[in-house]
């Protein structure tokens, strides 16, 4: 971030727009974000960026999926102060798979927006700061993840304004089919450690210090105190907390969750009869091999956030 008198910060932005995530982008947003930082001078072609701001369009082989992102990311590398990036957890992953050394500033526009790198589009200029954040690799596919990578029969998103459950199989193929979450029968296997049975939910999230102290939390915290940088959770029943009611929890409580820790250079493969998404995204069915990162991308946020 560069000072200038007369302003907190002045950066040359590149500026990567989904305009498919979440309800879509407002214009006015993604001018308001620039605006505060400083000028946009490289921006994704047409509805990529182009569209919302005055800039150089950057030119790519479409390929109308996430790869779109991580490519305009890639070849805005280097040459801007900032990379800013429009969509939501998911379309920050396709982002920061590219693993630049620009860093990114990732403002929430889609479904959810529960990631790690998603930054409020309110933000306060003077209290930025760029970090260094660890991330889950998915080896398979090269995909990134922050928030969790999950196996699961439905993934969300949002259709006719609402937050609602898809099938993620179709989702790959371009289709939104409303679909109910379903059992699956899964391994995982860390080193010579095995869980295997029918779970509602598979994932591996990054630890956070936020689960300290706090008991009910079980295994996740037990990682976390420990020192582990991720863990993987079993659960009993398929829970995704954005749909259910006291009524629906009631319904299949008792839950259950085993876990297993996940340290640097471990990795854990997730056996399973379903598909396997990376933050909200559906990568491939069947099996996946996941890995932690240190310090994979930097990234802007505010500093009462880190």
């Amino acid at each position: 971030m560069k000072e200038v008198k007369g302003a907190a910060y002045y950066m040359k932005l590149g500026v990567v727009v989904n305009p498919f995530a979440g309800r879509g982008v407002d214009e006015k947003l993604v001018r308001s974000v620039v605006e505060k930082l400083g000028e946009a001078v490289l921006a994704g072609e047409e509805e990529l960026g182009e569209r919302y701001v005055n800039a150089k369009p950057v030119k790519i082989q479409r390929s109308y999926s996430g790869k779109d992102t991580t490519q305009l990311v890639k070849a805005m590398d280097g040459k801007v102060d900032a990379i800013v990036v429009f969509g939501g957890d998911g379309t920050a992953s396709d982002a920061a798979s590219a693993m630049p050394e620009t860093p990114l500033l990732c403002i929430g526009t889609g479904t959810t927006n529960a990631g790690w790198l998603i930054t409020p589009p309110e933000f306060n200029p003077e209290r930025l700061k760029v970090v260094e954040v660890d991330a889950l690799l998915l080896k398979e596919t090269g995909k990134l993840a922050f928030n969790d990578i999950a196996a699961g029969n439905t993934i969300l998103t949002t259709m006719e304004d609402r937050i609602a459950h898809v099938d993620a199989e179709k989702f790959m193929k371009g289709e939104k089919v409303p679909c109910t979450p379903k059992k699956f029968r899964a391994k995982v296997t860390i080193d010579e450690k095995t869980i295997e049975g029918v779970f509602g939910n598979v994932f591996v999230n990054l630890t956070s210090e936020s689960f300290l102290g706090k008991g009910t939390a079980g295994g996740t915290a037990i990682s976390t105190f420990v020192g582990f940088p991720a863990v993987v959770g079993c659960v009993s029943h398929p829970i995704v907390v954005a749909d259910y009611t006291k009524e629906d929890l009631r319904k299949v409580e008792p839950i259950e969750t085993v876990t297993l820790s996940l340290d640097y250079g471990e990795e854990a493969v997730i056996e399973c009869d379903t598909v396997i998404s990376a933050d909200g995204n559906p990568q491939l069915k069947g099996r996946a091999t996941i890995s932690v990162i240190e310090k994979a991308v930097r990234v802007i946020k505010i500093k009462e956030d880190i």
